[in-house]
């Protein structure tokens, strides 16, 4: 095959990669492409790109499937800092990567393991990085398959990510052999089919053995509960010109989207971000009790209030019957564009009847810790009822026996 044969040939495979990840995604969700997503991009990289063309496969997967993520190149629906990015990344990986070496041997530079782990460690050095986060993690794709999550309560988003590299790049290795052992080439060592089949086994049982594991971890009998998440769709300029003006229409607007989400069963209901630009508790008390009353569901309602010590921006807790049960601060604000939260740090959990709740807001999200800390509340929540629990039942006991006695 001609140089620019293998040019446009592996350009193409990678791309492939990009759109097979890129739908495995929301809001596409096919998820069972992000098991097979990166096969094309890492069998054009490894044998069908010119050796000095190497670096374009990830550039060209890579990129494109953050770009698809966005949106595009330059995503219009993005944030300014995010718009970017795309190109930050393929530019990155085209001045980082490193070619296939023509002395490279099967067991080093093509190791599923040792690739997945590289693939692993970059997201988290990534997630430590504000601008970055943990956005476009390939395990993104299974969050609608509980049956396979729950070991991630142990090895958190990474040990699943590992997982999905590990299987992806035990594929392209078994393709890659085959190809070898079809078209031999003196540019790159053989790779055994042996050894690719036994890549591809050991991926099958780590594959065999978290699924039995999430099976087994899988809560039985518990409690389904419909959640809704508003969006008014209007941005509040534009729904008056002042600040009271922009405050009453709002409310009126997601009252009654809050209403409409009660009829189709929500039991939990959540406002945006700054839905609000005034304490809810101090100006709205009545009516935001009286609603959820009327919804009988649990609200948790958003807002932003500028202090002269910096704003707060926090998600306020109602009860169905109306109590307000606290409020938590945002405690991951976006600094590098000037946010601020000086209520963070604190991480409220409440003991329902449908369980354990507690809020996080946008930023939070892209951290471990909030989430982390939140669930060690839970925890200990839970461990006090049992404690508790168990306490009653000893007293219980000693007063049959006093009175026996």
């Amino acid at each position: 095959m001609r140089k620019a044969q293998r040019i446009v040939l592996g350009s193409a495979m990678a791309a492939l990669s990009a759109v097979l990840l890129t739908l495995s995604a929301p809001p596409y969700d096919v998820w069972w492409l992000v098991w097979i997503g990166f096969v094309p991009m890492a069998v054009a990289q490894r044998r069908i790109l010119p050796l000095a063309w190497s670096r374009v496969a990830p550039v060209i997967g890579v990129g494109g499937f953050v770009a698809g993520c966005f949106g595009g190149v330059f995503p219009e629906s993005a944030a300014w800092y995010m718009r970017f990015l795309p190109l930050l990344i393929a530019a990155t990986i085209l001045i980082s990567g490193r070619a296939p070496s023509r002395e490279a041997g099967p067991s080093d530079s093509l190791s599923p393991l040792r690739i997945a782990v590289g693939w692993v460690g970059f997201e988290l050095l990534r997630s430590l990085i504000p601008v970055l986060g943990t956005w476009g993690f390939v395990g993104y794709a299974m969050y609608r398959q509980p049956w396979f999550n729950q070991p991630v309560s142990v090895f958190g988003m990474y040990g699943l990510d590992l997982l999905i590299l590990l299987v992806n790049y035990s594929l392209a290795l078994l393709v890659i052999a085959a190809l070898d052992r079809r078209y031999p080439s003196g540019d790159l060592a053989t790779l055994p089919v042996r050894l690719a089949l036994r890549w591809c086994a050991a991926a099958i049982v780590a594959v065999a053995l978290w699924s039995s594991a999430s099976l087994m971890m899988r809560p039985h009998g518990g409690t389904k509960v419909r959640i809704a998440a508003l969006a008014p769709g209007r941005r509040p300029f534009e729904l008056g010109a002042t600040p009271e003006a922009r405050d009453r229409a709002m409310l009126g607007i997601l009252t009654e989207q809050t209403r409409q989400a009660a009829l189709q069963g929500a039991k939990v209901i959540v406002w945006p971000e700054g839905a609000l630009k005034v304490d809810p508790q101090l100006v709205y008390p009545s009516e935001l009790s009286s609603l959820a009353r009327e919804a009988g569901a649990y609200l948790f309602v958003g807002y932003g209030v500028v202090t002269d010590r910096g704003r707060r921006n926090e998600v306020l807790t109602v009860a169905p019957d109306g109590a307000f049960l606290g409020s938590y601060g945002k405690n991951h604000p976006v600094t590098f564009l000037g946010e601020t939260s000086i209520s963070r740090g604190t991480y409220p959990t409440y003991q329902t009847p449908i369980g354990v709740l507690a809020a996080m807001i946008c930023y939070d999200m892209d951290f471990t810790d909030t989430a982390r800390e939140l669930d060690h509340r839970r925890k200990a929540v839970a461990e006090t009822r049992q404690d508790a629990a168990s306490m009653r039942v000893v007293l219980r006991g000693v007063s049959r026996v006093r009175r026996r006695g």
